[in-house]
């Protein structure tokens, strides 16, 4: 069974509006869409602390069979975020909602970097910091990198990465759609671009891939849907190598988290 790393953000999701604490971030959510697939094994690699929500993401892991062997327990808070959600289920955000605690502290060891290179494939975010070292381990393995760009506002000091990655997701704008496209051609990775009820679109050498969302009647939390569809996709893809089936896979996995509070 083919083995897939997500690193480095485990984090609690705290709703005060409705009292609840939920385990995710990045890393465990898309960890998570990954083992319900049933078809890979799923790590986590980062930093968590020393407090009650470490327990928190713990126990979540531990239910869903994710293997935390390579999550370490750091002197201090555990990486959390206060989420508040509109009547129509979006959420937004405050001025206190992140606190980045331990996990800002977590730098790949040289016994991490040996790990690393025995996965079939590794996923980060562009906020983690980690895209460039993680590109450096590629070099000496042959895993495939996916890396979530989030919401960032496309740059030049991105191409340099292109070469090394091969999956790109962003929670894309129409706007840079072209763009993306003209990178496509130019470098090898796969550019993904969510679009959230519009579906997503994708470009592989310069063809691109559209995809429409599934249909979801009562729209409960976007919270970490994102992340499910990367978890899906990556899954997918490679075990498939199809873009299209791929899309569609991460798609239904977006449609299912919509459903309920939280992301898992």
């Amino acid at each position: 069974m083919k083995k897939i790393l997500a690193l480095s953000c485990c984090c609690v999701d705290y709703f005060p509006e409705k009292d609840v604490i939920n385990a995710g971030g990045n890393a465990l959510n898309v960890a998570a869409s990954c083992v319900k697939t049933g078809k890979v094994q799923a790590f986590l690699m980062g930093n968590i602390g020393t407090d009650k929500f470490a327990e928190e993401v713990k126990k979540k892991a531990d239910e869903l069979k994710i293997n935390h062997e390579k999550l370490y327990k750091a002197d201090g808070e555990t990486a959390n975020n206060k989420i508040y959600l509109t009547e129509g289920g979006d959420r937004y955000f405050k001025e206190d909602s992140w606190t980045n605690g331990v996990l800002r502290d977590f730098k790949i060891s040289s016994d991490d970097r040996a790990f690393i290179k025995t996965f079939d494939a590794v996923a980060t975010t562009l906020n983690d910091g980690l895209v460039a070292e993680l590109c450096e381990i590629s070099h000496e393995s042959n895993f495939l990198l996916s890396v979530d760009f989030l919401e960032h506002i496309p740059t030049d000091d991105w191409l340099g990465f292109f070469h090394d990655i091969d999956i790109f997701f962003i929670s894309g704008k129409q706007e840079n759609l072209p763009l993306y496209k003209k990178w496509s051609a130019d470098y090898p990775a796969l550019f993904v671009a969510t679009l959230a009820e519009n579906g997503s679109i994708a470009f592989k050498n310069g063809e691109e891939f559209i995809c429409e969302a599934e249909k979801v009647d009562n729209v409960v939390d976007t919270t970490g849907c994102g992340d499910s569809y990367q978890g899906a996709f990556i899954v997918d893809y490679l075990i498939n190598s199809d873009v299209l089936s791929a899309m569609k896979a991460g798609s239904k996995a977006a449609a299912v988290t919509l459903s309920f509070i939280g992301a898992i």
